[in-house]
């Protein structure tokens, strides 16, 4: 078991790599968007969610492949595209920096996608919603070490250092992963042909909910900072940094919440803390108060994602897991691909104050989206039948 955990770490760190990559990218863009490039708010919003574009599209290709050959090869694949995507953002255009922003998120969908199927078979079954979380948790990480590289390699000003970092870190990810052991899935539960569209029904709800959630995610990378100098606070540079480690406490410390109490409980909390928080986020004009709704809705968005996950994932076979997943978080790109722009049209008409208010109205819609009839057939992983959620729910607290 000792062995099996530190395989787990190194594929953990491993993503923090690949996700350091995005945060340094994200602390330069909008500030060499907007100024450097002198784009509107639009702009910067559909950057920042750029990658989730192409992300939707692939990141369930990813898990299926992760599936059937491994996830160590899938990840490595994934690792490499991100690194060879920054190429196009060197030319100082705004059309080369989409091209560029696309193509990284099509190999960090890639990479996730596998290292979230990695995660679950070292983690084994009764963990399920801490390791997805774990996968949030190195996005996270992400966040908070890669844009505190970006001001000591030149800034917004001149982020040709801030490309290089980004392709340099995905590289020492795949030297990370190289000598990794992958454990074999099971082989128990149906592969017929009709299992890739079941997988669809039974993560659409949640994947929804992960979508609504998203777009509190995005408001707060994209248009958190504007919001504080809007109000005249300082500390505007901090606001991305201090959401992620919100959120890496949040999983560390209280990610065995779903998994011990039930998703759907933790998810209504989680859903409504967030919610509130952004709301008082965007309004306020104290700065003590700004930072304490940051600090809580943070904690909410910790929580939110692996709820929706392990409802996503009930009853789904071990060997179909990664399609599963990345059929999952496909939802999460599309939350950022459609809440980029969403929340910098609102801001653009209005302010980002009125963003962050909407997107806190957007996750507060995330539970009952996500728990709206949830006496859905789920699959049955042992007799290969479908079993409903109470079914699966009285086999798991009898374990």
């Amino acid at each position: 078991m000792g062995r099996r955990w530190g395989s787990y770490g190194l594929v953990l760190a491993s993503a923090v790599a690949c996700y350091s990559a995005l945060g340094a990218a994200l602390g330069v863009l909008p500030g060499y968007v907007g100024n450097g490039l002198h784009a509107n708010p639009i702009w910067i919003g559909l950057t920042v969610g750029a990658p989730s574009l192409t992300g939707a599209i692939l990141r369930p290709l990813g898990g299926r492949f992760a599936d059937r050959r491994g996830p160590r090869r899938v990840m490595v694949a994934g690792a490499v595209l991100m690194a060879v995507g920054i190429a196009p953002a060197i030319a100082p255009e705004l059309f080369a920096l989409v091209v560029s922003r696309l193509i990284v998120g099509a190999g960090e969908a890639v990479m996730m996608s596998a290292a979230v199927l990695w995660l679950l078979r070292l983690a084994g079954p009764r963990r399920q919603a801490l390791s997805l979380g774990h996968i949030g948790l190195a996005n996270y990480a992400g966040l908070t070490a890669g844009p505190l590289l970006a001001p000591p390699l030149g800034g917004a000003q001149h982020p040709g250092g801030v490309w290089l970092a980004a392709a340099a870190l995905p590289l020492l990810a795949v030297a990370g992963v190289a000598r990794v052991p992958v454990p074999d899935a099971t082989t128990e539960g149906r592969r017929d042909a009709d299992m890739d569209a079941m997988l669809w029904r039974v993560t659409l709800r949640p994947g929804v909910g992960l979508l609504l959630v998203n777009v509190g995610y995005v408001a707060v990378l994209a248009f958190g900072a504007a919001a504080l100098s809007a109000h005249h606070l300082p500390l505007a540079s901090a606001v991305i940094p201090v959401f992620a480690v919100g959120v890496i406490v949040s999983r560390t410390a209280l990610g065995v919440l779903p998994d011990r109490f039930g998703p759907a409980r933790t998810l209504l909390a989680a859903a409504a803390v967030e919610g509130v928080g952004l709301a008082v986020f965007g309004l306020t004009g104290s700065l003590a108060i700004a930072v304490t709704a940051l600090i809580v809705l943070s904690l909410g968005q910790g929580l939110a994602v692996p709820s929706l996950g392990a409802l996503a994932l009930e009853g789904v076979p071990p060997q179909r897991r990664g399609a599963a997943a990345g059929a999952f978080f496909a939802y999460f790109d599309a939350g950022v691909g459609l809440g980029g722009p969403l929340t910098g049209a609102l801001t653009h008409a209005f302010s980002a104050s009125v963003a962050l208010v909407g997107s806190g109205v957007a996750v507060g819609l995330a539970a009952p989206t996500a728990l709206w009839r949830r006496r859905r057939r789920a699959l049955d992983p042992y007799a290969g039948t479908e079993a409903s959620d109470e079914t699966q729910n009285a086999a798991m607290h009898s374990r």
